[in-house]
């Protein structure tokens, strides 16, 4: 889901009970585990009003990507969720391939997960950006992405300053090691 303007202030004037009141319903399904699900499988959060702002936001707002994900299908699942035209995104001769509409791009898959996702960024830039929640770079091997577009970016650093580079990273920037 995209974050409206009010879900990034509430994340940057740090008032969880806000998302609470108005996404418990989301949060609960979010969280619930699937039918299929070991036990052992599904992450413990304990109790949801225990959670702080980041993490509710990074809950409802973010895509999660690992070291060792599909990166076509984090791509895809990327460009679902938060770009307004046709992406896809796959292998055809051994070659990893975005279409953007009718626009074709090889991304070089060699380099490993967060090279390929800054290629991605640099393809959908200048009207888009991908970044990184900071809070999600202490995780084990998880990484929650988001993409907006740039002047929103741009509005968040000129109205919230300095929290928005607390909270997230820019994708061509972030050292994932």
């Amino acid at each position: 889901m995209i974050p409206t303007d009010n879900d990034l202030r509430i994340l940057f004037e740090g008032k969880p009970e806000e998302y609470l009141d108005l996404y418990r319903e989301e949060l609960d399904e979010i969280l619930a585990p699937d039918e299929d699900d070991e036990p052992d499988d599904f992450e413990d959060f304990g109790d949801i009003d225990s959670l702080d702002v980041e993490e509710l936001f990074e809950i409802l707002f973010t895509i999660p990507m690992t070291d060792d994900d599909d990166y076509c299908e984090t791509i895809n699942m990327l460009a679902d969720e938060f770009l307004p035209y046709d992406v896809d995104s796959d292998y055809e001769d051994d070659e990893m391939i975005v279409y953007i509409d009718e626009d074709r791009h090889v991304i070089d898959d060699l380099l490993g997960a967060y090279p390929i996702i800054r290629q991605f960024d640099a393809i959908i830039k200048p009207d888009f950006e991908t970044r990184v929640m900071k809070l999600s770079l202490d995780e084990d091997n998880v990484h929650s992405l988001i993409i907006l577009k740039s002047e929103v970016w741009k509005e968040l650093e000129t109205k919230y300053g300095t929290k928005v580079a607390a909270y997230f990273g820019k994708i061509d920037k972030i050292d994932f090691n």
